[in-house]
This record gives C-alpha cells, sequence and structure tokens, in this order.
C-alpha cells in the first residue's frame, strides 16, 4: 500500500512539473513573456494544479528541464522532516521548474548563438543576386509572406520562412536549412517581442526590401508603450541601404506616418483595393494583405495577367481564417491563430456579412496588451454586441470586461472549461448556426467542434 501510494505522488509531482514546464514552453522560455503571463488571471494554473493534463512538445530541451526539475524536487524530498517534506517538495515545483529553466539559459544560449552565427556564415556564401524582403508588423505578417511567396514562384525560385517562425533562431534554421544559391528571392518573417529584436534579424539577412503591415498595441506588456512597439518595427526600414524599396501599408495611421517620414530609401504605399480581387482565401481583411503582395510583385516585374490567377490558388497556411461544417449543421469559423486587435476585428466584420439565424462567438481574448487590455477588449466587446447572439469566453478577466458591459439581449457566460462548452453545444448549438472561434484555443477542442477534424 505505502508503495502504490509513493508511486501516485512521484505521478502527481512529474504531472506538476510538465504543468510548469508547458507554460514556460508557451512563452518560449522567455522571461519576459513570462514575467506578463504571471500578471494575467490564468498565471493561477502555473502555481496550483488543474483538472488539466497541460503538458509541453516533448523536445531535447524539454527532456533535460524535466530531469533537472526531478533533481531539485528529489533534493527537497531528501530533507529530514519526513510530515511536511513532500508537501514543500510539490509546492516548490513552480519554483524548481524556474531553477531548471534558469540554469539551462546559458547553453541554450550559446547553442542559439551558434545557430545564428553559422547562418551568417551561409548567407555571405549566397550569390549577390539574392533579393532579401524582409515583412514585420503587428497584423498580416505571415499571410502577406504567404501570399507573396505564392505569387513570386510564378517567376522567381523563392525561399521563405516556415510558417511563423519570426524569430531570430528560427530564421537562422530556415536559412542553414532551405535556403540555396539556386534561390533568387528570400522572403523573410520578423517578429519581436522587445526592441533591437529585429535588427538582429536584419544583421543576419541584410533586407534589400521591407514591408510594413501595420502597428497596433499588441506585445504591448513586453515593450511598455506604443511608441516602443512603432520604434521596433522601424528598424526593419532602417536596415535597409540607399538602394532598398519600403512598403507601406497606408491605411494604419502608424505606418502611414513612418512612410511619410522615410526619406532615407525609396516608398511605397498601399490600401485596400477599390475592386476586390477573386481569391480563394476567406475574410474580406485578407483583401489588404493580398494588396501589399501584389504591390510589391508589380515592382518586381510581375503583370496583373499572372497574379490574378494565382491570387485563386494560394495554399493554405497556418494563420488563414478557415470555414469547417460543425457540429448540428453549424458553421465554424475557425480564426485562433491570429490574436491581435485588428484581426479579431476583422473576424468579428466578416461574421457581420455571414448569413445565419443564430451567431456565437467563443474566445480567449487577447494576451499581452498590458494596461491597454481592459481598453482594448471593451471595445471588441462593443463591436461584438452589435453582431453575436452568445459569447462564450475562456479566461476570467476578459469575461469580466464583457459582463460588465453586455446588453440584457445578449447572452454572455465565463467558462474556462473546454470540455463542458463541448457538452453544452451539443445540446444546446442550433443548426446552420455560425460559430467565430477567436483568439488561441486548445486544438483538441478545435477538432472536437467540427464533423471533419482535418
Amino acid at each position: 500500500m505505502v508503495h502504490f501510494l509513493e508511486l501516485i505522488f512521484f505521478l502527481l509531482l512529474f504531472k506538476a512539473i510538465l504543468r510548469c514546464l508547458y507554460f514556460w514552453q508557451l512563452k518560449e522560455y522567455r522571461w519576459d513573456r513570462f514575467k506578463a503571463f504571471l500578471k494575467t488571471s490564468q498565471a493561477h494554473q502555473y502555481f496550483l494544479p488543474t483538472r488539466y493534463f497541460l503538458r509541453p512538445r516533448l523536445t531535447l530541451k524539454t527532456l533535460l528541464l524535466i530531469y533537472l526539475s526531478f533533481y531539485f524536487t528529489m533534493f527537497i524530498l531528501r530533507l529530514p522532516n519526513l510530515v511536511i517534506v513532500p508537501f514543500a517538495a510539490y509546492l516548490a515545483i513552480p519554483l524548481s521548474t524556474s531553477l531548471a529553466v534558469l540554469l539551462l539559459s546559458p547553453l541554450t544560449s550559446l547553442i542559439k548563438d551558434f545557430i545564428i552565427f553559422l547562418a551568417k556564415l551561409k548567407m555571405r556564401t549566397m550569390p549577390s543576386s539574392l533579393k532579401v524582403i524582409g515583412i514585420t508588423g503587428s497584423y498580416g505578417k505571415t499571410s502577406v509572406k504567404e501570399i507573396l511567396a505564392h505569387l513570386l514562384a510564378a517567376k522567381y525560385q523563392v525561399c521563405k520562412t516556415k510558417g511563423t517562425d519570426n524569430t531570430s533562431i528560427g530564421v537562422a534554421k530556415t536559412i542553414l536549412k532551405n535556403l540555396h544559391k539556386s534561390h533568387q528571392i528570400f522572403i523573410v518573417e520578423m517578429g519581436a517581442y522587445k526592441p533591437g529584436e529585429i535588427k538582429q534579424i536584419c544583421q543576419l539577412i541584410k533586407p534589400s526590401i521591407a514591408i510594413l503591415t501595420g502597428i497596433t498595441q499588441q506585445h504591448l506588456s513586453l515593450f511598455g508603450s506604443l511608441e516602443k512597439i512603432i520604434a521596433a518595427k522601424y528598424e526593419l526600414i532602417q536596415a535597409l541601404p540607399k538602394t532598398g524599396l519600403a512598403v507601406f501599408n497606408g491605411q494604419d495611421s502608424n505606418t502611414l506616418k513612418l512612410a511619410r517620414q522615410t526619406k532615407s530609401v525609396k516608398t511605397l504605399t498601399y490600401r485596400q483595393p477599390k475592386t476586390p480581387y477573386q481569391t480563394n482565401l476567406l475574410g474580406d481583411y485578407q483583401q489588404l494583405n493580398l494588396q501589399a503582395a501584389v504591390t510589391l510583385a508589380k515592382k518586381l516585374s510581375l503583370s496583373l495577367k499572372t497574379i490574378k490567377p494565382k491570387l485563386k490558388t494560394i495554399p493554405s497556411f497556418k494563420t488563414r481564417m478557415i470555414q469547417k461544417k460543425g457540429l448540428n449543421k453549424s458553421i465554424i469559423i475557425d480564426d485562433t491563430y491570429n490574436a491581435n486587435p485588428q484581426g479579431f476585428q476583422a473576424a468579428i466584420n466578416h461574421l457581420q456579412a455571414l448569413k445565419a439565424p443564430y451567431k456565437l462567438l467563443i474566445t480567449s481574448g487577447i494576451i499581452e496588451l498590458g494596461q491597454e487590455s481592459n481598453s482594448i477588449h471593451h471595445q471588441l466587446a462593443q463591436q461584438a454586441f452589435k453582431v453575436f447572439d452568445e459569447i462564450i469566453i475562456t479566461k476570467k478577466d476578459i469575461a469580466d470586461i464583457f459582463l460588465k458591459a453586455h446588453p440584457e439581449s445578449i447572452k454572455v457566460s465565463f467558462q474556462p472549461q473546454p470540455k463542458k462548452i463541448l457538452a453544452y453545444l451539443k445540446t444546446n448549438l442550433k443548426s446552420q448556426s455560425a460559430v467565430l472561434l477567436a483568439s488561441r484555443l486548445p486544438q483538441k477542442f478545435i477538432k472536437s467542434l467540427c464533423v471533419n477534424p482535418s
């Protein structure tokens, strides 16, 4: 019996370690992002046991962190007081995993720097004719990159960064694995969580063309102010040579202002097309992303005759809005990869134009908005109330904002458990209803909502 209880205890320890490492991996093992996470309503799940089995993706780094976390936990268990020690060891797991991440940081930083160094060496061997295009912004980066790569492939050999890998290490890995001397164009998506990170990527790839898609308060909690976000994105423009070209979103007030003040390189601006492009992409907001790609493609000598047919055959990519068949003959609009204010608003607008007898929004809200979170979510709530008949929110702090402001005609509820939401929908979801899944939600939950998960 004693051995059985010991086994149960160690399984609980293991589950707690996996739970804590899940959140560290979710925040890319970055202390700045993890600090911002600890200020959210979800932070208690890091410190306290939950009914969910939260676990990180298994990698070599994860396995090392599990080992170190267990090592520190076992050290506590060897302390003399047999009554208190097991409880202390369990409660100290959040600290043990944090210590493991801290101790492994120098090694992971060294490996990261070495990979970036190798990528720099490889970039020096690339032909001088290689045209490098950098894309950054608070939203639309991945869409513009994927559309542009698809268009330019009609005339050039194109290499692009994979998915949403837009950090310096992600770009470096793309260079080492996928970039070859036969490529004529290299399209690089760039993201940042603090000043200097885009500059670091630019030092690696030496872009000659830049696209700035738009700037919002996304990741405001990390940068501290909108001005710092703007300055960070502008690092891409500052890295261009005198012969470079900068392409700006002319409909975004922040990027339009940057376009007008840029004198060091040639500039182009793009706006929503007067006549919408025919495309296989879902959502009117994609028209602006299409225009960005078309504007640069034309500058790189592609004709509209070549461009227009390709806009109808854009391959599927991670961040696109997808329509699926759902439970009870419902329509599921999956927009869970877009987690920024602009994308959220665009998704609401799409549902507004969609004809359906009942409209339901399920969302976790937007992360890392800092002190602007309340005001931004309040604005989004006011827009959502005009479109949806029912709203289900999975995070407490976001739910409080919606519940405080919602009119009596709209049903708004807080439900953090995906299983309970699913059970409710199986019984209550009306036929032909439209369900918008906005911002981050568990993939298992999304698949369970769909008739054909693939």
